[in-house]
């Protein structure tokens, strides 16, 4: 008669117990796992508010760009606010607009998720519905351009040197207010 050989000490306890994972070992995985996936959320927010406001930025540098070529240029650049984007044309020496391409920063650009132009008003007059849109040639129009954002309105303000400024939501409200005192 053959009898197993006994074993004691660390490697007995290992053997006894059966494979798997402890419940406290689950738990700490199931614990490192959603804080992880909570920090990686709040990150995501993060990002979508810097891109609203990188988007915002683009838009009133581009303003700038196409102001300034208008003048260098002496021919008029015409920037659309369409639903789902914006795009700058150029007016040609036989007096229509051609869409532009080149530089790559004034060809067609989509709104980023949650941006639509709301008012645009020249020179202090609002501008058709239907047709939002400013034209820059050798001095720039003085434009106000009110934008939705999942952040709340931004105004941006344009200069008749070419100049935009960029206003968020709650400056907005607070000239208003200072306007009406």
């Amino acid at each position: 008669m053959q009898y197993a050989p006994v074993i004691y000490g660390p490697r007995a306890a290992r053997r006894a117990r059966s494979p798997g994972f402890t419940l406290i070992e689950v738990l700490v995985v199931m614990l490192i796992v959603g804080i992880t996936i909570g920090a990686v959320s709040v990150n995501f927010g993060l990002l979508d508010r810097r891109n609203t406001a990188d988007e915002v930025e683009r838009l009133r540098r581009v303003l700038e760009f196409a102001a300034e070529r208008a003048a260098v240029h002496g021919s008029p650049i015409q920037v659309e606010f369409l639903p789902g984007s914006y795009r700058f044309s150029q007016l040609d020496t036989a007096g229509k607009w051609q869409l532009l391409f080149e530089p790559r920063e004034l060809a067609e650009h989509d709104w980023r998720a949650g941006l639509a132009p709301q008012a645009l008003s020249i020179a202090g007059h609002a501008t058709e519905p239907g047709n939002p849109h400013i034209v820059f040639s050798a001095e720039a129009p003085p434009f106000e351009l009110h934008i939705a954002t999942p952040d709340g309105a931004h105004l941006l303000s344009g200069r008749s040197t070419g100049e935009v400024d960029i206003d968020a939501a709650d400056n907005i409200g607070a000239a208003a207010q200072g306007a009406k005192s």
